[in-house]
């Protein structure tokens, strides 16, 4: 990789992973709780509806939140959420549904009520995967792809979570980095203790990658097409980065999706 290539992409993460980052995005509404236990609830909240337009994913958000009050993890535990999504086929955000989203609660709910806590939950369930050896090792590690592990927490019917071997999880990716990485003003750090962020892959979305494809850091197909969002795009763009990040690849997401953005 050209060192202005590198040098370009090391500038615009300093640029943007700034606490002003938290302004316009999802990742905010995290930052308005003191307990990690309501923390991930509201990141994993806010990470499976961040699509589509960035002022309708945050009016959506913060309606469930506004109503879950001061513990979202507690109104999902204890079932509250009920009242707030009816078992009803109409839309409450774009293709998801109150039933979708009500079934998505009731999934939140079982894991907290078993584990106390998604953090917990998550741990023991890639633990287990790794003591078992219960995983197809993942392009980039040996480790068991803990977005697999979330994905398969959920049934095939709640189409709020991403489903599939082959899928980006673009949501899920964005999650847990936000979970992962430390010493960031905008991502958390909670599961620093038992996952690696040199581990994590890339979140692809729109900008991202049309950002990594214009400065090729992803070649085109052999149509000289641009390469579609997958898990196999997203191990081989966080293969590049880490040639930049050695240690913590993902922070390329700054760059990338900032660039996208202000464009």
């Amino acid at each position: 990789m050209e060192d202005s290539l590198s040098q370009k992409l090391s500038y615009l993460a300093d640029k943007y992973e700034t606490k002003s980052f938290l302004g316009k995005d999802p990742s905010q509404f995290m930052h308005n709780y003191t307990n990690d236990r309501d923390k991930e609830i509201a990141g994993f909240i806010a990470a499976n509806l961040a699509f589509g337009r960035r002022d309708q994913i945050l009016l959506h958000v913060k309606a469930i939140l506004d109503c879950a009050g001061s513990s979202p993890a507690d109104w999902i535990a204890n079932g509250k959420f009920n009242d707030f999504f009816p078992n009803s086929g109409s839309s409450f955000y774009r293709m998801f549904s109150y039933k979708n989203m009500r079934l998505f609660c009731q999934t939140l709910s079982g894991i907290l009520n078993t584990a106390g806590s998604l953090g917990n939950y998550f741990k023991q369930e890639y633990t287990k995967a790794i003591q078992q050896k219960d995983f197809a090792p993942p392009a980039h590690s040996g480790n068991p792809l803990l977005s697999s592990i979330i994905s398969d927490s959920f049934p095939e019917e709640c189409p709020v979570v991403a489903h599939g071997k082959d899928s980006a999880c673009k949501k899920i990716h964005m999650f847990l980095r936000w979970m992962v990485r430390d010493n960031s003003p905008v991502d958390l750090g909670l599961w620093t203790d038992w996952y690696k962020k040199t581990d994590l892959l890339m979140p692809l979305d729109t900008h991202v990658m049309q950002q990594a494809t214009e400065l090729g850091l992803l070649p085109l197909t052999k149509t000289g097409k641009a390469a579609a969002a997958s898990y196999k795009t997203a191990v081989a763009l966080t293969d590049t980065l880490r040639q930049i990040f050695p240690d913590d690849p993902v922070r390329a997401d700054f760059a990338l999706f900032g660039l996208g953005v202000d464009k």
